[in-house]
């Protein structure tokens, strides 16, 4: 007996109905005081769906160091303007955060290493930014989601600075790692790309690479916005960066993909990965990933300035066609002129001193 046609068409409207009620489901958003509300509808729907955590479950923190307390940290809070007032933070001068990226903290040694030669370098305010609780996540999924928080937190303390602490925005350069550098890029966006400077280290690939730019570090978001791929390789060989050019002047140290002295053994990665032994996983498999870190520390204080010769593709450096040049080279890391646009080449030493 043949089904009757009425009873299909309700049918086809029926599921029509249960599927436009899952996307309405699906379709979310949270709200927080102070930095307003995050949707999951495009193009934020770029990690699968997920909302970030509330600010009172990443705990942001910002730790504060000067010439005055170089190696103790005095703790910023973006509505408690008395920490600022009560702190070295000194508006007049320049302030350069740093941010981490997944499964790290803000009191990493890289970053007291890095904070070391900041203020070697220059007498400035650093503030390394610690979203552990935020990052610490076996879900890179979720850990990816709060970014956005994060970046909306820094936006505030800025602009706390800016208020409270007599800074100019344009003396504010925030260098992030991996997560870090989007997270960079959504607090450049909350002050509507006023700050003077964004150093992305090897920008996080995945749920990022090919996304919308509004969800990622873009040129909008700085006045000058440098990206270092150190790791750009294809997540099947266990890339952990971004290939594409995102920002201004994109960076590609010895093709920005596998660096001299890190070795690529995926079966072994896999497992070392798998099995959670993280500083394996950090030595071996993320070697590539972190090399970024070694080369903008030591680009602070070196006296070889890591230069690179423009170039189109990784096949023409490999090839021998990018030594010129040409329209003009220009200098990765710290002591850059904010001149570069475009994409740069250069090869390093697989140990330090990695300036050639």
């Amino acid at each position: 007996m043949a089904t009757p046609p009425h009873y299909v068409q309700l049918t086809i409207r029926r599921r029509q109905a249960v599927k436009e009620e899952r996307v309405q489901i699906s379709l979310r958003k949270v709200c927080y005081d102070h930095i307003g509300c995050f949707s999951n509808a495009s193009p934020y729907n770029n990690a699968n769906g997920k909302l970030p955590e509330s600010p009172d479950h990443i705990q942001t923190e910002f730790l504060l160091y000067t010439r005055q307390n170089p190696t103790h940290e005095f703790q910023l809070k973006p509505y408690d303007a008395s920490t600022i007032r009560h702190s070295h933070f000194d508006g007049s001068k320049q302030t350069l955060f740093i941010t981490h990226g997944y499964q790290d903290d803000g009191r990493s040694d890289w970053i007291r290493v890095m904070t070391r030669e900041l203020l070697k370098k220059d007498d400035m305010n650093v503030i390394a930014v610690n979203w552990a609780k935020g990052a610490d996540n076996i879900n890179y999924i979720q850990a990816a989601a709060n970014t956005r928080v994060v970046g909306a937190t820094i936006g505030e303390l800025m602009k706390a600075l800016h208020s409270t602490g007599h800074s100019n925005y344009n003396k504010f350069h925030l260098v992030g790692h991996s997560l870090g550098s989007h997270i960079s890029g959504y607090a450049g966006a909350y002050v509507h790309g006023a700050i003077a400077k964004i150093t992305g280290l090897d920008p996080a690939g995945p749920l990022f690479e090919n996304k919308d730019p509004k969800t990622r570090l873009d040129p909008s978001d700085a006045h000058y916005v440098e990206a270092i791929h150190t790791d750009g390789d294809s997540l099947l060989q266990l890339g952990f960066g971004l290939e594409k050019a995102i920002g201004h002047a994109d960076f590609y140290p010895n093709g920005g993909e596998k660096q001299p002295g890190c070795s690529r053994d995926v079966g072994t990665h896999l497992f070392s990965l798998i099995t959670g032994k993280i500083e394996q996983f950090t030595s071996n498999i993320a070697c590539s990933h972190m090399r970024v870190l070694d080369l903008f520390t030591e680009s602070i204080n070196s006296q070889c300035a890591f230069s690179g010769k423009p170039c189109h593709t990784k096949k023409d450096f490999d090839a021998g066609h990018c030594n010129r040049c040409g329209l003009g080279c220009a200098d990765m890391g710290y002591n850059g002129h904010q001149k570069g646009h475009g994409k740069y080449y250069f090869s390093t030493n697989s140990a330090g001193p990695f300036c050639k």
